[in-house]
C-alpha cells in the first residue's frame, strides 16, 4: 500500500482501485436474533445494542427481503447509476443464529443480484459461527467476488465482555476467524473504543488481536449511547464516562499506526440516526471525524502500520 497520498488503507480507496468506484452497502434484515437476547446467553442484548440489533429494523416493519433490496439499490444507484453498485450486507442481529435456514433461503435469492452486487457481507457473533455456517458462506464464493464475515470483537478483555453483558469471549473470536480463514472468507472485526471498564490501551489490544487473527478488514466504532438500550439508563444515571471527539481521534490514530498496512479499514468512526442518538454530544459528523483522524496521522508524519516498522 502506497501511503504517500493518504495515511489509511480505507475501504473506499480499495474498492475504487478494484472496481473503479465505491460500492454502497445495502443493509438487509432477516428478522433473526442472537443468544444474548433469547436467553441462551442472556436477555436484552449487549448494553449498547438497541432494539433493532444494531441494524435497520426493516423486518419488524414487515418489509420483505426484496423490498429491502430494491429500496437500498435505489439509493446505491444515485451514486452509481449503472453496473456494479452495491454490497449485500446482512447486518441486523446475528445472521447465523439460531439456525442457518433463513440465511440459506435468502442466499438463494441473492444469486440473482450478483451482477449489481459483487460482494456479500454477513454479520454475526463469533460464538454463532459454526463449521456449518462457515461451509454455507464458503459455498457463496462461487457466486461473489468476495464473501465477508463481520465479527463483533468489541473488546479484547473478557472482563469487559462481562461488564457490557456480551457473554462472548476472545477465544471464540479466534476460533471463528480460523474457521472463516480456512475457507478463504474475508474476516472483518468490529472494535469499540471507550467501553466501560476498558483500559487505556484497550483499542490497541484489539488491533493486536485482529492482527493475530489475520483479519482482512476492521471497523472502528466509538461507544455511543442510543435510545432504548441498557447503556442509556446507565448514562442517564451518571454511571458512564464517554470519550469526546478529540480523545477518540487520538486513540484511533494510535491504533491505526499499529495496524498492518494490508488490512482494509472499513470504518474509522460510527454514526447513528439522529432520532435514536443520545451521546456523546457535541460530536462532529462522520466525515469530519474521519478526516480529522487522517489529518492527525499526517500531522505526526505517520500512517497505517508505521509503528510496526
Amino acid at each position: 500500500m502506497d501511503f504517500t497520498q493518504a495515511p489509511v488503507h480505507t475501504l473506499g480507496r480499495s474498492l475504487k482501485k478494484r472496481y473503479g468506484r465505491r460500492l454502497r452497502r445495502v443493509m438487509l434484515d432477516l428478522g433473526l436474533t442472537c443468544p444474548n437476547r433469547d436467553g441462551v446467553s442472556g436477555y436484552g442484548g449487549c448494553i449498547y445494542c438497541d432494539l433493532s440489533g444494531s441494524g435497520t429494523g426493516a423486518a419488524k416493519r414487515r418489509e420483505g427481503l426484496n423490498e429491502q433490496w430494491q429500496s437500498g439499490l435505489q439509493r446505491a444507484r444515485k451514486v452509481n447509476p449503472e453496473g456494479q453498485a452495491a454490497i449485500i450486507y446482512f447486518q441486523s442481529y446475528s445472521n447465523t443464529y439460531p439456525d442457518l435456514q433463513p440465511l440459506a433461503n435468502a442466499l438463494q435469492q441473492m444469486k440473482e443480484w450478483t451482477p449489481v452486487a459483487p460482494i456479500l457481507a454477513v454479520g454475526t457473533r463469533p460464538d454463532c459461527f459454526s463449521e456449518e455456517a462457515a461451509d454455507l458462506l464458503a459455498e457463496q464464493t462461487q457466486y461473489f467476488d468476495e464473501v465477508w464475515v463481520e465479527f463483533g470483537l468489541e473488546t479484547a478483555d473478557d472482563k469487559v465482555q462481562e461488564i457490557i453483558g456480551r457473554h462472548d469471549s476472545l477465544a471464540n473470536f479466534h476460533t471463528a476467524c480460523e474457521r472463516a480463514g480456512a475457507r478463504n472468507l474475508h474476516r472483518i472485526a468490529h472494535c469499540i473504543a471507550g467501553l466501560p471498564g476498558e483500559k487505556d490501551d484497550g483499542l490497541l489490544r484489539q488491533v493486536e488481536e485482529v492482527s493475530k487473527a489475520q483479519c482482512e478488514g476492521i471497523k472502528f466504532h466509538q461507544m455511543m449511547v442510543l435510545n432504548k438500550t441498557k447503556l442509556a439508563k446507565m448514562w442517564l444515571d451518571g454511571g458512564i464516562e464517554l470519550l469526546n471527539a478529540e480523545q477518540y481521534i487520538k486513540m484511533v490514530a494510535d491504533a491505526v499506526e499499529m495496524l498492518p498496512p494490508e488490512v482494509i479499514v472499513h470504518r474509522l468512526v460510527a454514526e447513528a440516526p439522529e432520532d435514536s442518538y443520545l451521546a456523546p454530544k457535541p460530536w462532529p459528523g462522520r466525515a469530519k471525524v474521519h478526516s480529522s483522524i487522517e489529518q492527525e496521522l499526517q500531522r505526526r508524519g505517520s500512517h497505517q502500520g508505521s509503528r510496526l516498522t
